[in-house]
């Protein structure tokens, strides 16, 4: 099963789990050792430390032989380092390179950069641009105010799609076909009894996309947060992310957000879109 994104690619569901090392045997052109490489790296969560090569065989199903010749080329090559002391691997500086030519090269961070800093220090809220990866939100760019110490987004971190504002917006900015791909597939991830639990609330915020702009999430993704999210499209079409705003509960009210930050997130949206490629 194929579809045609918003970045004018071609999805399979493969693109859309976190720990497969998918095998494409039909496609000739597809190379599986690179593509085994990348989720050697990608297993590498922030703050979990090292990983050996059996666990990070167990991270991403590939064979522990084929891990440690990958873990070794990639000690080679200078992304990983051998701590000895451990006998595990961890991710170097080098990375931050490929990551930070990806970043220094995405327009929308600079058009978005001054209104999304003017919202977060005018409200002592966070606001933050994600796009997706896989079956993540993956922050590109985000302003915490100082008192948010229980919400501090960075560049590189992660959020789910199916339980946080900026996720269900970016659903909700979908073409319908392509909506419901990600929804059979969201089915597939969380299995049957937690997706009819959390279909109704997906739905719901993608219909209020639709009536105002902005959606409205609490207590899911992270207990005691509140957040609000908005699509934002290229008017080409071809390029599709989401910002959100939130906050503790104890930081800001669920009026505040519905009634001032949600209408405001919507409409910087809405007059970034023109400007995006």
């Amino acid at each position: 099963m194929k579809i045609a994104s918003t970045s004018g690619t071609e999805l399979e569901p493969t693109d859309f789990h976190e720990d497969e090392a998918p095998e494409r045997g039909q496609d000739r052109k597809f190379n599986n050792s690179l593509s085994r490489g990348f989720d050697i790296l990608r297993a590498f969560k922030p703050g979990a430390g090292p990983m050996g090569n059996g666990e990070l065989s167990v991270a991403t199903g590939i064979p522990r032989a084929t891990v440690t010749r990958l873990t070794h080329t990639l000690t080679e090559l200078g992304y990983l380092r051998h701590v000895k002391s451990e006998g595990k691997f961890e991710p170097t500086e080098a990375i931050l390179a490929l990551g930070y030519a990806v970043v220094s090269n995405m327009p929308v961070r600079q058009v978005v950069r001054d209104p999304m800093l003017r919202l977060a220090m005018g409200h002592d809220v966070t606001v933050a641009l994600a796009a997706r990866d896989r079956s993540s939100m993956i922050i590109v760019d985000a302003f915490n105010a100082s008192s948010l110490s229980s919400l501090h987004l960075e560049v590189g971190s992660r959020v789910p799609i199916a339980t946080t504002a900026v996720g269900r917006a970016f659903l909700a900015g979908l073409e319908e076909r392509e909506r419901e791909f990600f929804l059979e597939l969201l089915k597939t991830k969380l299995g049957e009894e937690r997706w009819n639990e959390i279909r109704p609330r997906i739905e719901d915020a993608i219909e209020q996309v639709r009536l105002r702009g902005y959606c409205y999430v609490e207590d899911e993704w992270c207990h005691g947060m509140r957040a609000v999210g908005a699509p934002l499209i290229s008017t080409s079409g071809q390029s599709l992310k989401a910002a959100l705003c939130g906050a503790p509960s104890f930081v800001v009210t669920r009026e505040k957000l519905e009634g001032e930050l949600g209408p405001q997130l919507a409409h910087m949206c809405r007059q970034l879109s023109p400007l995006l490629r």
